[in-house]
């Protein structure tokens, strides 16, 4: 029964989906994983069994609350992400901006680089047409840049969807392996 139990969870997280318009799980009722982003329900998958394997921490997959202060921490975390990223050696090589969405608060933010400095913008619509796609869980990243959970391991167990065109991919990949050896060596 316990195998059962991830699409169990993610059908109820489905049941009753309101429109993508409505936001983020900070700020609505209902979720819809499907309509996200293409990938996103199996991420929520790959997500549910990590936590049951131990790879991540499973209360930080609860859907947040309205108006909790999970939102302000992960505010926080994703300005700190973006002081990493400018701080990387391959900073250089991103996309002019790519978007980074959380599978389980379905929350969108967007990273824009232009003459050297990298810019944050929480809570968009989710991703320009066109527009690079890094789609994961909050944990996971947490877990990648802390050196803990390799990139490679995280796109091969479908914990980490890296999208857009081929260039810009590799680009994404390369800069989150280097803040994670960074967090490897800051052990």
């Amino acid at each position: 029964m316990s195998g059962y139990l991830p699409f169990v969870l993610c059908s109820i997280l489905m049941a009753g989906a309101a429109p993508a318009a409505i936001g983020c799980a900070f700020h609505a009722l209902e979720l819809s994983l499907d309509r996200m982003y293409p990938g996103s329900f199996s991420l929520a998958v790959a997500l549910r069994r990590a936590a049951d394997n131990g790879v991540i921490e499973a209360p930080a997959l609860a859907a947040p609350s309205k108006g909790s202060a999970n939102y302000a921490d992960t505010q926080h975390q994703l300005q700190s992400f973006k002081k990493v990223l400018a701080a990387s050696p391959a900073a250089g090589e991103l996309p002019a901006s790519f978007s980074l969405g959380y599978v389980e608060s379905q929350l969108w933010a967007r990273y824009s680089r232009s003459d050297g400095n990298i810019r944050v913008d929480i809570h968009t619509d989710g991703p320009a047409a066109g527009e690079s796609v890094v789609l994961t869980g909050e944990p996971v990243l947490m877990q990648v840049l802390a050196g803990k959970l390799s990139v490679d391991r995280a796109v091969a167990d479908g914990m980490l969807l890296i999208d857009g065109n081929e260039r810009e991919k590799i680009a994404i990949s390369n800069v989150l392996k280097t803040v994670s050896m960074t967090g490897r060596r800051g052990r």
